[in-house]
Order: structure tokens, then C-alpha cells, then sequence
């Protein structure tokens, strides 16, 4: 049975601030966030997902409760939510026990960039990022975290990168060698994601993965919200961009202005 973590502890200064909820908890087109992380997973068919909570987890745990899920939904508390994201990974390290999808609560995808993800085969030492090679197709460029790669293995990752050739997509497949690195990374000041990620770059096992046309967007901004919103707009609740061949035949059939 496939299992999802989806880190959702932080405060989200830039997108809710002064606001009575969570981050992952900010309507895009009437939805919440996180709901719709779910429901991409639910649509790409994993079963269990552990949330990991912090800053107003109660409140998230309440909003969730009017929604229902065809996957069983456990809560796993931060309370050092003032921490990096790696330190909000380790509280949810029993839940690795093999190839498990991590997930962040403010990107919106595609079930496609998860089928993409599930099919790179990944050895048990190893994990894999789904990266964006259209560049420049992004909507904050300057915020996205950049990706330099060797074949298909991550040299190095980071949002000040002066070279790079893919964007960091926020969905990955990891195994239990990521939680051993950043075990070792882990002190009274926590540790990030990257420090993970970057000790399993440095040996050749962090893997990438090209999500080709599936379509993503990290909302962290009020101005990425707009710009999620429209693409809902236009791709559809599952944001499924239309295949090119029926693009051309519904442009065709269109009224001329």
C-alpha cells in the first residue's frame, strides 16, 4: 500500500498572515490547499498519508474533518515547528519504513507528476525528485528552488543556484536513507530538507525525474494564489493540462471573434 508524508507545520507569513488558520488551510478557488493535495493523491492512487502539524494543528485537524477521503489520514505533531523542514520530517520518521511520497502542503500538482514519480525505478539507498526542465514556463523564478543536474542525478539544489537546468517540483519518493542523513544533520537548531537531499546528492543516490507536461505551482505568495486559481480555471479542478492534439481541435471549433 502506498503512503504519502505532507509537511504542513510552518506558519505561512507571506500567504496568511494575521489569518485565523493554517496555511494549508488558504481557499484556492473555494478548496483549501491541503485538500487538494489529497485529493491528487487520491486520484493517483495512494492509500496513507501522514500530515505532519504545527502551527494552529488543531485548527488544520478540525478544517479536515469536514471533508471526506478515500485514504486513511493520520496527524503527527511538530511542536518545534519554528524549525527547518527537515526537523517536521523526522517526527514523521516511523512512516518511512520504504518508498514513501513527500509531499509539501502548498504545492498544487497534478496526479500525473505522482505516476511520473512512482514509475523511476528507485533502489532502497536512493531517492527521487520530480523536476520541471521549462524553466521558463515558471510563475516565481526568483522563489523557485533550482535544480543542477548530472544525468539523472542531482549535483546540487537550492534557490540561489547561479546555474541550474530543472525546478524543483516539491514532490519526491523517499526511503529510509533520507531520514539517516538528516539524523546525522539534526541538532539544537534542526535541520533542513536540503541538508538531507544534499548528503544523498553528494553520494550519487538522489535521483531526478522529468515531470514533462503535469502541471504544478507552489503557492507561497498572494500573487502565486492568483496565479493558481487561474490555472484551475483553465486546466480544471485536477489540473490536467489538455493533451496538444485536443487543444487544437477545441481551438478550431471555436467561434471566430
Amino acid at each position: 500500500m502506498e503512503r504519502a508524508i505532507i509537511l504542513a507545520a510552518g506558519l505561512g507569513q507571506r500567504l496568511v498572515d494575521g489569518k485565523p488558520y493554517p496555511k494549508p488551510l488558504q481557499p484556492v478557488n473555494g478548496v483549501p490547499l491541503i485538500v487538494r493535495v489529497l485529493r491528487s493523491l487520491e486520484h493517483a492512487g495512494v492509500k496513507e498519508v501522514a500530515i505532519v502539524i504545527g502551527h494552529l494543528g488543531d485548527v488544520l485537524i478540525e478544517g479536515l474533518r469536514k471533508h471526506r477521503f478515500d485514504l486513511e489520514v493520520r496527524f503527527v505533531w511538530n511542536r518545534e515547528f519554528h524549525k527547518p523542514n527537515g526537523t517536521s520530517l523526522l517526527k514523521a520518521k516511523d512512516f518511512v519504513a520504504g518508498p514513501t511520497y513527500l509531499l509539501m502542503s502548498d504545492h498544487l500538482f497534478s496526479p500525473e507528476l505522482i505516476r511520473r514519480v512512482r514509475r523511476y525505478p528507485l533502489a532502497l539507498d536512493e531517492a527521487v525528485l520530480g523536476v520541471d526542465f521549462k524553466i521558463g514556463a515558471c510563475f516565481d523564478l526568483p522563489d523557485a528552488t533550482k535544480v543542477a543536474i548530472a544525468g539523472d542525478r542531482v549535483r546540487e539544489i537550492g534557490k540561489e543556484l547561479p546555474r541550474y537546468q530543472a525546478l524543483d517540483t516539491g514532490v519526491f519518493r523517499i526511503t529510509p536513507a533520507v531520514i539517516e542523513a538528516l539524523e546525522r544533520a539534526e541538532g539544537p537548531d534542526g535541520c533542513s530538507l536540503s541538508d538531507g537531499i544534499g548528503e544523498l546528492a553528494s553520494k550519487g543516490r538522489m535521483r531526478v525525474v522529468d515531470v514533462e507536461d503535469a502541471a504544478w505551482i507552489d503557492v507561497d505568495t498572494p500573487d502565486a494564489h492568483t496565479e493558481a486559481e487561474r490555472l484551475l480555471s483553465r486546466y480544471g479542478q485536477s489540473l490536467c493540462p489538455m493533451p496538444a492534439a485536443a487543444a487544437r481541435r477545441r481551438a478550431a471549433a471555436m467561434p471566430a471573434e
